[in-house]
């Protein structure tokens, strides 16, 4: 199980981490400029704005699972584009808030790395049929990993709500 966490190469693990977090940082800093610069954006272009950092964020998430077969690699990959939910907080200069946000946003990059990475094992298994690659995850091993995911990722993605509703006495 470890090795479906540190992927096949640490370091690698370790380079991938680094950069989708220098990432992450890019995209909650360009978010809090247009944010400033720009403002709200409709409710269309909120969507369509949505719909290409899920979709940026399945594809990192499953790169970096399918170059290296970490989990680990594979959430931060995902939490690249969750990170521009920091914006609002930053522009404000609300800590506590962007604190809670980040937590917030890791949690949905978890959520949303675990697909990528559950496609990338499934991709490495379609492939390993007619090349000689190094083993992917078995079902059980991937099944375990989705657990662990979804409740780290539920509990982290969770806690700002739960944080308000008792900060609001509800």
């Amino acid at each position: 199980m470890r090795e479906h966490f540190v992927g096949r190469t640490p370091r690698l693990t370790g380079y991938l981490c680094g950069i989708t977090l220098g990432l992450a940082c890019l995209v909650a800093g360009a978010e809090a400029t247009r944010l400033v610069l720009v403002g709200s954006l409709s409710t269309p272009a909120f969507v369509g704005y949505v719909a290409i950092g899920a979709v940026s964020g399945l594809f990192l998430s499953f790169v970096t699972g399918y170059l290296n077969g970490s989990i680990l690699a594979s959430w931060l990959a995902g939490f690249v584009p969750a990170a521009g939910r920091l914006g609002k907080p930053l522009a404000d200069g609300l800590l506590f808030e962007a604190g809670l946000t980040l937590v917030g946003a890791l949690g949905a990059g978890i959520m949303l790395g675990t697909v990528g990475f559950v496609i990338a094992v499934e991709k490495h298994r379609w492939d390993a049929r007619t090349a000689s690659l190094p083993d992917p995850a078995s079902r059980g091993d991937l099944l375990v990993l989705v657990i662990i995911s979804g409740a780290l990722g539920g509990a982290l993605f969770a806690t700002p709500a739960l944080s308000y509703a008792i900060s609001s006495g509800l």
